[in-house]
């Protein structure tokens, strides 16, 4: 069932702004636990937030920024919201704090690491998904 929250528009390689508004301030807890990476193989980056973690973290924990894609326990959904084609990694520990967070128009997002630039875009199954829960999504640029 589709959610009537107002639709806020984010992509995976999206503007500050955009990025901005995946989270409102208040979901975002001091409290929360870093989402960073249990070893280097087989590292995947959100096709939708940039966070990385590994196959294995995607499929126990989903995606902390876009609960709605539904990663958790589907190793089929995982493939499709997430990319091993990135480049480059930044961790935001304290996002109230982070001048890189704020840089990479990350800064309200769950803590972790984040790719700097990811390929590939969402599947229309997944489009779908986010747009049922109001959220509009960006495709990523073609390099």
């Amino acid at each position: 069932a589709a959610r009537s929250s107002p639709r806020r528009e984010i992509g995976a390689v999206p503007s500050p702004a955009r990025m901005e508004d995946l989270l409102d301030d208040d979901e975002l807890g001091a409290d929360s636990a870093p989402s960073v990476p249990i070893g280097v193989k087989k590292l995947r980056a959100c096709l939708v937030s940039r966070l990385v973690k590994t196959e294995t973290q995607w499929l126990d924990e989903g995606c902390e920024n876009v609960p709605s894609l539904p990663m958790r326990g589907d190793r089929d959904a995982m493939m499709q919201c997430t990319t091993p084609h990135f480049d480059g990694l930044v961790a935001m520990m304290d996002p109230s704090k982070s001048w890189v967070g704020r840089w990479q128009g990350i800064s309200k997002l769950h803590p972790g690491v984040y790719a700097l630039k990811v390929y590939g875009n969402l599947s229309e199954e997944m489009v779908t998904v986010m747009e049922e829960n109001g959220l509009a999504y960006a495709p990523n640029e073609e390099d």
